[in-house]
Protein backbone atom coordinates (compact mmCIF):
# COMPACT_ATOMS: atom_id res chain seq x y z
CA UNK A 1 0.00 0.00 0.00
CA UNK A 2 1.22 3.67 -0.68
CA UNK A 3 1.54 6.42 1.62
CA UNK A 4 -1.67 7.87 0.08
CA UNK A 5 -4.87 8.13 2.60
CA UNK A 6 -8.41 8.24 0.52
CA UNK A 7 -10.99 10.80 2.41
CA UNK A 8 -14.79 10.16 1.18
CA UNK A 9 -16.68 12.98 2.01
CA UNK A 10 -20.69 13.83 1.21
CA UNK A 11 -19.43 16.90 -0.70
CA UNK A 12 -16.87 19.64 -1.01
CA UNK A 13 -19.04 22.48 -1.27
CA UNK A 14 -20.40 22.50 2.62
CA UNK A 15 -18.11 23.99 4.97
CA UNK A 16 -18.11 21.57 7.81
CA UNK A 17 -17.37 18.63 5.39
CA UNK A 18 -14.32 20.95 3.34
CA UNK A 19 -13.44 22.31 6.76
CA UNK A 20 -12.89 18.69 7.89
CA UNK A 21 -11.47 17.40 5.16
CA UNK A 22 -8.75 20.36 4.92
CA UNK A 23 -7.96 19.32 8.46
CA UNK A 24 -7.25 15.53 7.76
CA UNK A 25 -5.42 16.69 4.60
CA UNK A 26 -3.10 18.82 6.95
CA UNK A 27 -3.00 16.09 9.84
CA UNK A 28 -2.47 13.38 7.19
CA UNK A 29 0.56 15.91 5.83
CA UNK A 30 2.54 16.46 9.25
CA UNK A 31 2.64 12.38 9.00
CA UNK A 32 4.02 12.39 5.79
CA UNK A 33 0.76 11.17 3.81
CA UNK A 34 -0.47 12.42 1.35
CA UNK A 35 -4.64 12.84 0.78
CA UNK A 36 -7.06 11.64 -1.41
CA UNK A 37 -10.02 13.39 -1.18
CA UNK A 38 -13.42 11.81 -2.88
CA UNK A 39 -16.93 13.36 -2.78
CA UNK A 40 -19.54 10.84 -3.29
CA UNK A 41 -22.49 13.96 -3.40
CA UNK A 42 -24.84 11.59 -1.34
CA UNK A 43 -24.84 9.57 -3.49
CA UNK A 44 -24.89 5.73 -1.84
CA UNK A 45 -23.73 4.06 -4.90
CA UNK A 46 -20.87 6.47 -5.77
CA UNK A 47 -19.85 5.85 -2.63
CA UNK A 48 -19.58 2.44 -2.69
CA UNK A 49 -17.42 2.81 -6.20
CA UNK A 50 -14.77 4.84 -4.03
CA UNK A 51 -14.55 2.30 -1.99
CA UNK A 52 -13.96 -0.29 -4.40
CA UNK A 53 -11.76 2.32 -6.10
CA UNK A 54 -9.85 2.98 -3.47
CA UNK A 55 -8.76 -0.75 -2.56
CA UNK A 56 -8.23 -1.39 -5.93
CA UNK A 57 -5.11 1.58 -6.30
CA UNK A 58 -3.65 0.26 -3.26
CA UNK A 59 -4.67 3.63 -1.22
CA UNK A 60 -3.35 2.82 2.41
CA UNK A 61 -6.27 3.14 3.92
CA UNK A 62 -9.99 5.55 3.76
CA UNK A 63 -11.29 7.85 6.80
CA UNK A 64 -15.07 8.05 5.71
CA UNK A 65 -17.89 10.74 6.60
CA UNK A 66 -20.37 7.88 4.97
CA UNK A 67 -24.55 8.26 3.89
CA UNK A 68 -24.34 4.62 4.32
CA UNK A 69 -26.93 2.64 6.50
CA UNK A 70 -24.45 -0.26 6.49
CA UNK A 71 -21.04 -1.19 5.22
CA UNK A 72 -21.28 -4.40 2.79
CA UNK A 73 -19.60 -7.41 4.32
CA UNK A 74 -17.62 -7.92 0.71
CA UNK A 75 -17.17 -4.49 0.34
CA UNK A 76 -13.97 -4.03 1.08
CA UNK A 77 -11.21 -6.35 2.79
CA UNK A 78 -11.72 -7.52 6.27
CA UNK A 79 -8.50 -5.65 7.26
CA UNK A 80 -8.29 -2.52 4.93
CA UNK A 81 -7.32 0.40 7.69
CA UNK A 82 -11.29 2.40 7.77
CA UNK A 83 -12.09 4.99 10.19
CA UNK A 84 -15.56 6.35 10.63
CA UNK A 85 -16.37 10.27 11.11
CA UNK A 86 -19.25 11.99 11.79
CA UNK A 87 -21.21 9.48 10.96
CA UNK A 88 -21.38 5.70 11.61
CA UNK A 89 -22.84 2.65 9.46
CA UNK A 90 -23.50 -0.54 10.64
CA UNK A 91 -20.78 -3.11 10.11
CA UNK A 92 -20.14 -6.72 10.67
CA UNK A 93 -16.12 -5.99 11.42
CA UNK A 94 -15.08 -3.63 14.24
CA UNK A 95 -14.45 -0.35 12.48
CA UNK A 96 -13.61 2.28 14.82
CA UNK A 97 -15.33 6.17 14.90
CA UNK A 98 -14.56 9.04 16.05
CA UNK A 99 -18.45 11.04 16.18
CA UNK A 100 -19.74 14.19 18.35
CA UNK A 101 -22.56 13.17 20.47
CA UNK A 102 -25.54 14.30 17.68
CA UNK A 103 -28.50 13.60 19.79
CA UNK A 104 -27.01 15.22 23.40
CA UNK A 105 -25.57 18.72 21.07
CA UNK A 106 -29.37 19.04 19.69
CA UNK A 107 -30.97 18.13 22.88
CA UNK A 108 -29.03 21.03 24.18
CA UNK A 109 -29.92 23.26 21.26
CA UNK A 110 -33.52 22.57 21.67
CA UNK A 111 -33.79 22.89 25.03
CA UNK A 112 -31.65 26.36 24.76
CA UNK A 113 -34.85 27.49 22.27
CA UNK A 114 -37.53 26.19 24.88
CA UNK A 115 -35.40 28.58 27.91
CA UNK A 116 -35.42 31.49 25.59
CA UNK A 117 -38.98 30.87 25.11
CA UNK A 118 -39.77 29.09 21.78
CA UNK A 119 -42.75 25.98 21.83
CA UNK A 120 -42.92 25.65 18.65
CA UNK A 121 -39.29 24.50 17.24
CA UNK A 122 -38.87 23.20 13.61
CA UNK A 123 -35.97 21.16 13.14
CA UNK A 124 -34.17 20.26 9.75
CA UNK A 125 -31.88 17.44 10.51
CA UNK A 126 -29.55 17.08 7.21
CA UNK A 127 -29.41 14.56 4.65
CA UNK A 128 -27.81 11.40 3.96
CA UNK A 129 -27.35 9.01 0.84
CA UNK A 130 -29.19 5.87 2.55
CA UNK A 131 -31.76 6.54 5.58
CA UNK A 132 -29.95 6.57 8.92
CA UNK A 133 -31.68 6.87 11.74
CA UNK A 134 -30.60 10.60 12.83
CA UNK A 135 -29.50 10.94 16.34
CA UNK A 136 -30.21 14.49 16.08
CA UNK A 137 -34.32 13.58 15.31
CA UNK A 138 -33.90 11.73 18.59
CA UNK A 139 -32.36 14.62 20.75
CA UNK A 140 -34.74 17.15 19.53
CA UNK A 141 -38.03 15.05 20.65
CA UNK A 142 -35.96 14.01 24.06
CA UNK A 143 -36.07 17.53 24.94
CA UNK A 144 -39.36 18.21 23.94
CA UNK A 145 -40.85 15.66 25.89
CA UNK A 146 -38.36 16.65 28.83
CA UNK A 147 -40.29 20.41 28.75
CA UNK A 148 -44.00 18.47 28.58
CA UNK A 149 -44.35 19.95 24.97
CA UNK A 150 -46.00 17.49 22.28
CA UNK A 151 -43.72 16.13 19.29
CA UNK A 152 -45.65 17.29 16.10
CA UNK A 153 -43.70 15.09 12.83
CA UNK A 154 -45.11 18.23 10.74
CA UNK A 155 -41.99 19.84 12.46
CA UNK A 156 -40.10 17.65 11.51
CA UNK A 157 -38.60 18.55 7.98
CA UNK A 158 -37.03 16.04 5.37
CA UNK A 159 -34.54 17.23 2.81
CA UNK A 160 -34.66 15.51 -0.36
CA UNK A 161 -30.62 15.94 -0.91
CA UNK A 162 -31.58 16.61 -4.81
CA UNK A 163 -30.90 20.94 -4.27
CA UNK A 164 -28.43 22.58 -1.83
CA UNK A 165 -28.99 22.95 1.22
CA UNK A 166 -30.18 26.35 1.29
CA UNK A 167 -32.20 25.89 -1.45
CA UNK A 168 -34.46 22.85 -0.24
CA UNK A 169 -34.54 24.13 3.78
CA UNK A 170 -35.81 27.70 1.89
CA UNK A 171 -38.24 25.87 -0.01
CA UNK A 172 -39.38 23.53 2.74
CA UNK A 173 -39.43 26.27 5.38
CA UNK A 174 -41.59 28.33 3.22
CA UNK A 175 -44.27 25.43 3.24
CA UNK A 176 -44.68 25.16 6.31
CA UNK A 177 -45.59 28.97 7.08
CA UNK A 178 -47.83 29.31 4.32
CA UNK A 179 -49.32 26.27 5.75
CA UNK A 180 -49.86 28.41 8.88
CA UNK A 181 -48.24 26.24 11.51
CA UNK A 182 -47.24 28.79 14.32
CA UNK A 183 -43.40 28.68 14.27
CA UNK A 184 -41.11 30.52 16.79
CA UNK A 185 -37.69 28.45 16.17
CA UNK A 186 -35.70 26.39 14.07
CA UNK A 187 -32.77 24.75 14.17
CA UNK A 188 -30.94 23.46 10.77
CA UNK A 189 -28.30 21.05 10.11
CA UNK A 190 -25.98 23.62 8.86
CA UNK A 191 -25.01 27.36 8.42
CA UNK A 192 -26.30 27.55 4.67
CA UNK A 193 -29.54 25.49 5.74
CA UNK A 194 -29.90 28.89 8.12
CA UNK A 195 -29.25 31.31 5.57
CA UNK A 196 -32.05 29.39 3.48
CA UNK A 197 -33.98 29.79 6.50
CA UNK A 198 -34.17 33.22 7.23
CA UNK A 199 -34.82 34.05 3.94
CA UNK A 200 -37.83 31.91 3.68
CA UNK A 201 -39.22 33.91 7.16
CA UNK A 202 -38.31 37.41 5.58
CA UNK A 203 -40.30 36.18 2.76
CA UNK A 204 -43.73 35.98 4.88
CA UNK A 205 -42.42 38.86 7.10
CA UNK A 206 -41.22 36.72 10.02
CA UNK A 207 -37.43 37.60 11.19
CA UNK A 208 -35.01 36.50 13.59
CA UNK A 209 -34.89 36.63 16.30
CA UNK A 210 -37.73 39.11 17.11
CA UNK A 211 -40.11 36.14 15.39
CA UNK A 212 -38.36 33.22 15.41
CA UNK A 213 -35.00 32.07 17.03
CA UNK A 214 -32.93 30.43 14.84
CA UNK A 215 -30.05 27.85 15.28
CA UNK A 216 -27.61 25.93 12.86
CA UNK A 217 -24.65 22.73 13.34
CA UNK A 218 -21.52 23.50 12.04
CA UNK A 219 -20.45 27.15 13.48
CA UNK A 220 -18.52 28.16 10.00
CA UNK A 221 -16.93 31.68 9.92
CA UNK A 222 -20.47 32.66 8.08
CA UNK A 223 -22.32 32.88 11.65
CA UNK A 224 -20.57 35.59 12.59
CA UNK A 225 -21.06 37.38 9.36
CA UNK A 226 -24.81 37.01 8.96
CA UNK A 227 -26.98 39.82 10.02
CA UNK A 228 -27.84 38.74 12.61
CA UNK A 229 -25.23 36.77 13.61
CA UNK A 230 -26.37 32.90 14.30
CA UNK A 231 -26.15 31.32 17.80
CA UNK A 232 -24.41 27.72 16.21
CA UNK A 233 -22.78 24.31 17.48
CA UNK A 234 -19.79 24.15 17.16
CA UNK A 235 -19.17 20.52 16.06
CA UNK A 236 -14.77 20.61 16.46
CA UNK A 237 -13.71 19.70 13.33
CA UNK A 238 -10.20 19.83 13.68
CA UNK A 239 -10.32 17.29 16.61
CA UNK A 240 -12.10 15.28 15.19
CA UNK A 241 -9.97 15.37 12.09
CA UNK A 242 -6.87 14.86 14.13
CA UNK A 243 -8.60 12.10 16.29
CA UNK A 244 -9.70 10.28 13.20
CA UNK A 245 -5.88 10.40 11.63
CA UNK A 246 -4.91 8.59 14.81
CA UNK A 247 -7.00 5.72 14.79
CA UNK A 248 -6.48 5.17 11.44
CA UNK A 249 -2.70 5.47 11.83
CA UNK A 250 -2.90 3.20 14.39
CA UNK A 251 -4.67 1.05 12.37
CA UNK A 252 -2.20 0.89 9.48
CA UNK A 253 0.48 0.44 12.23
CA UNK A 254 -1.48 -2.39 13.58
CA UNK A 255 -1.65 -0.75 17.36
CA UNK A 256 -4.39 -0.65 19.78
CA UNK A 257 -7.13 1.29 18.65
CA UNK A 258 -9.95 2.35 20.67
CA UNK A 259 -12.97 2.10 18.67
CA UNK A 260 -15.60 4.44 20.25
CA UNK A 261 -14.43 7.98 20.10
CA UNK A 262 -16.48 11.42 20.78
CA UNK A 263 -15.35 14.62 20.51
CA UNK A 264 -17.35 17.26 22.56
CA UNK A 265 -19.44 20.23 20.86
CA UNK A 266 -20.41 23.66 22.29
CA UNK A 267 -23.11 26.17 21.84
CA UNK A 268 -22.09 29.13 20.70
CA UNK A 269 -24.66 31.90 21.60
CA UNK A 270 -24.91 34.71 19.41
CA UNK A 271 -27.98 37.60 17.91
CA UNK A 272 -30.32 34.86 16.29
CA UNK A 273 -31.79 33.24 20.04
CA UNK A 274 -31.16 36.73 22.06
Amino acid sequence: MTKTIGMIVPSVDNSFFANLASNVEKELASKEYDTLICSSENNAEREREYFKKLVDLGIGGCICVSGLTALPEDLIPADYPLVWVDRIPESVRPVPWVANDDEEAMEQATLYLIEKGSRNILLVPGYSAETQESPRVKGYKKALLKMGIEVNEDYILKRGGKKSSEIETAELVSTVMHKGLKVDGIITSSDRAAFGAMVALSKVGFYVPEDVRLISFDNSPYTTMSSPSITAIDRNPHELAVKAVELLINLIKCQKTEIENTIEVSLVKRDSTR
